[in-house]
């Protein structure tokens, strides 16, 4: 049965994710708040400035008005970034009924005022009075699509992943559930830091056993992040967990990881973030990250050097080294 939904934010996520939907034979509300590009996609049923050569679907239809775009939708998608989430969650707040209308989100970080997961902000603007769910796991946009296969995994403390699921579930893209909602945000957001790293041994030209034994060391401190927050370290062996970290760890598709790059090879953060086109959250997401470790009483060494590195505090070849000058000890690989 056909329905409708509302995608929040038109870049190359919500694009990807609208797309899907209209696959599925659903109808699509696209949304963005550029009204120049909302204008551009609609002539030419192509976003070619996020999702390029990727035709829309006839039953895609744009929007720049945020109210007409929910307006009739059974489900919203949030799609914007972590940083705007707050915002944009507000205005559909303001000016949508939410009741028996699903909400979910795309985005993966944490809020880097407050230190909030997105469903607790979610439940700070909407008041508590909407279902929600998160989506993680590994999936570039580009390639969900341009239809090649790829695993997503969707968390809810009701049945709203189910319903979501059901949304998108089939052609080339498998999705799986989950009850676990802090773990799918905490490895999305986590991942992102762990990429930059990656990024930078990249840089540095280190090689792959360095590269290896970083998303090793670096999945374990994601997982003590994770369980600290209140989530389980066994979604950390999974699609949102290592799933997601091996991805944006070894592809130069990833955002994080070019920033990485750019980050080894001498550039200081603020010239390295105008190489990129997009939003690298583990630059935003790494200083809050670090915070909340100290909060939980956790160490977290990885992420610690990226924040020197993005800080310029310590170059990356020392940041580095000062990891490998840690004392040994046994190997620990659950908390």
């Amino acid at each position: 049965m056909a329905q409708q939904v509302a995608v929040l934010g038109a870049g190359s996520w919500g694009t990807s994710l609208a797309v899907q939907i209209a696959k599925r034979g659903h109808r699509v509300n696209l949304w963005g708040r550029d009204k120049a590009l909302i204008e551009k996609i609609r002539d030419s049923r192509c976003n070619e400035v996020y999702l390029p050569g990727v035709p829309l679907p006839g039953q895609i239809r744009l929007h720049h008005d945020l109210g007409g775009a929910c307006a009739g939708s059974e489900f919203i998608l949030c799609a914007v970034p972590t940083t705007a989430i707050r915002e944009v969650s507000a205005c559909v707040a303001a000016e949508t009924d939410l009741q028996n209308r699903p909400l979910a989100w795309a985005c993966k970080g944490i809020e880097r005022t407050s230190g909030s997961l997105v469903h607790q902000i979610i439940e700070q603007t909407c008041n508590g009075k909407v279902a929600t769910a998160a989506i993680g796991g590994p999936s570039f946009a580009a390639e969900v699509a341009a239809g090649k296969p790829t695993a997503v995994v969707i968390a809810s403390a009701g049945d709203s992943a189910a319903k979501f699921a059901r949304l998108l579930h089939g052609e080339n893209l498998r999705v799986y559930t989950t009850g676990d909602i802090i773990g799918v945000e905490t490895g999305g957001a986590l991942k992102n830091v762990i990429a930059i790293a990656a990024g930078i041994c990249r840089g540095l030209e280190f090689g792959d056993n360095a590269k290896a034994a970083l998303i090793a060391r670096g999945l374990n401190e994601m997982i003590n992040f994770a369980v600290a927050a209140g989530g389980s370290a066994a979604t950390m062996m999974g699609l949102a967990g290592l799933g997601d970290l091996v991805l944006s760890c070894t592809s130069e598709q990833s955002r994080n990881h070019q920033y990485g790059v750019w980050l080894g090879r001498g550039l200081p953060s603020e010239q390295a973030l105008k190489k990129i086109h997009g939003v690298i959250e583990g630059h935003w997401t790494t200083p809050i990250v670090l915070q909340l470790a100290e909060k939980y009483a956790i160490e977290m060494p990885i992420c610690k050097q990226v924040e020197r590195v993005i800080n310029g505090q310590l170059g990356p070849r020392e940041a580095v080294q000062e990891l490998l000058k840690r004392p040994g000890k046994a190997e620990k690989l659950m908390p």
